[in-house]
């Protein structure tokens, strides 16, 4: 059994563009509620509980549900271990932050009425919004 890690230093502020990063990784459907609880790859009830749930179903047979807690400063991660090593190639937050920080420039340059321009050096990412 795969205990659940919370990633309290990893922070999506805006639900909208996390739902969004979501859908843009594959995972679309989500249920959403007041402390959902998570469940283990058996359908196992766990101890923990979150706002925004991807169902295991949706994820993969061997999975856990994957959560989304809401805290002051916005939606932290709950991922099990398994799952840690497994989604996306053992690069789930990456990608998960990647997708959510392309949604804030979108919404960036859609409030400034800007266009943005993408670079690549290396592994960095670069974007400018011009405005």
């Amino acid at each position: 059994m795969s205990k659940y890690l919370t990633f309290s230093d990893v922070v999506f502020p805006n639900r909208q563009l996390l739902l969004a990063a979501l859908a843009a990784l594959g995972y679309g459907e989500v249920e959403e509620g007041e402390a959902l609880p998570l469940l283990g790859y058996r359908g196992d009830r766990r101890a923990e509980t979150a706002e925004i749930v991807v169902r295991r179903r949706h994820i993969g047979e061997a999975s856990n549900d994957l959560g989304f807690a809401r805290t002051p400063a916005g939606y932290i991660p709950i991922i099990s271990e398994y799952d840690g090593r497994t989604l996306h190639a053992g690069r789930f937050l990456p990608a998960l932050r990647a997708a959510y920080s392309e949604g804030v420039v979108a919404e960036i340059q859609r409030r400034l009425r800007g266009t943005a321009r993408r670079t690549v050096e290396g592994s960095l990412v670069k974007i400018r919004v011009r405005y």
